[in-house]
């Protein structure tokens, strides 16, 4: 099946390109002037209609969120960490789902097409007399079933478009195919990430909160001119500890998550294997007259439906994976979205 939607990927942009393009608004309305002429001259720019890296788009999210101004993205609180990793995520999600969504409804336009073709063959087999009009009506019910599922490939592909235009202010034909580089993530790395956790995670927040505080103080002092007291130390590992627990179980379910990921795109992944094996067999089959035609085509059917749940999953894995590196605080350097530290800088 995928060497199908590789052949007919041209024809499938160019109906989702002729389909969806009146879903997605270039420039926000609600922009001035300056940085709408600004945004056209981003390279990542819906204006310039350029096919867009998921590092592209996330820099171009962050600086949509910063009034559309180029400068290095820096945080200076624990507020705006928060902020600044939940738009990542968000956007991450949408760009996810939208690739997902797009192969999706080329994996049913490929199906439907398939569908199609054995029913022509059957037809001239039909008039020649090698097949009955009854196995023909059968065919016609699995024909419909193929064009539903196009039909419905196409309204996830408009609201997963709708919601990434939302966020992006990009087209959703715009972002590129979103290949998974990483690979899976080993036990060594993995127990990295649960260390960078923990001094990243937490001890970041933590000083972030305790510096406001003592700016809070210092001004409190100022103001009543008293003298100012440290902090018990007792009082300051109790924090720290406390920090550090919610750093860990925050690392604990986003790992968790991860690892049910990839189990079950692992199983999927072997079911649409032996599905795509059951279909070579009933293509050979059917090809040769010892199999019918609605045979075939429910191996067509069982293949497709296979490889749209894989690709769901595999987008959920990833966005799982990507997850874990946040939970480390090393997301936006890794998607390319930030330069390494910038967002622990205070």
């Amino acid at each position: 099946m995928t060497e199908r939607i590789a052949e007919h990927k041209p024809q499938a942009t160019v109906a989702i390109r002729h389909g969806l393009d009146h879903a997605a608004c270039a420039t926000p309305v609600n922009v001035p002037l300056v940085q709408r002429k600004h945004l056209s001259e981003q390279p990542g720019s819906a204006h310039s209609r350029q096919p867009l890296t998921l590092a592209a788009v996330l820099r171009h999210v962050l600086l949509l969120d910063n009034a559309c101004e180029p400068q290095t993205i820096t945080s200076t609180g624990e507020a705006a960490l928060g902020r600044t990793t939940a738009l990542l995520d968000n956007a991450m999600d949408a760009c996810l789902q939208l690739d997902a969504a797009r192969l999706q409804l080329q994996n049913a336009i490929a199906t439907r097409r398939e569908v199609e073709t054995v029913s022509e063959m059957l037809a001239a087999r039909v008039e020649a007399g090698q097949a009955s009009r009854d196995e023909q009506r059968k065919l016609e019910a699995r024909l419909l079933l193929a064009r539903e599922a196009v039909t419905r490939a196409v309204n996830d592909w408009s609201r997963t478009g709708r919601r990434f235009t939302k966020l992006t202010r990009l087209l959703p034909v715009q972002l590129e195919h979103i290949a998974e580089t990483l690979g899976s993530i080993p036990a060594d790395e993995m127990d990295r990430l649960a260390e960078a956790s923990l001094w990243t995670h937490a001890d970041v927040h933590l000083s972030l909160r305790q510096r406001a505080r003592a700016w809070t103080d210092r001004r409190a002092v100022s103001a009543g001119h008293e003298r100012i007291k440290p902090e018990d130390f007792n009082v300051w590992v109790s924090r720290m500890e406390q920090a550090r627990e919610q750093a860990t179980a925050d690392f604990a379910c986003a790992r968790e998550a991860y690892l049910q990921g990839v189990l079950d795109h692992d199983r999927e992944h072997a079911c649409f294997v032996r599905a795509r094996s059951l279909r070579r067999t009933a293509e050979s089959s059917f090809r040769l007259g010892a199999r019918s035609a609605p045979e075939f085509a429910d191996a067509l059917l069982d293949e497709s439906q296979r490889l749209h749940a894989v690709f769901s999953l595999q987008s959920r894995r990833l966005l799982a994976k990507h997850r874990l590196y946040a939970c480390a605080g090393v997301f936006p350097a890794l998607s390319g979205a930030a330069e390494p530290g910038a967002l622990g800088e205070a």
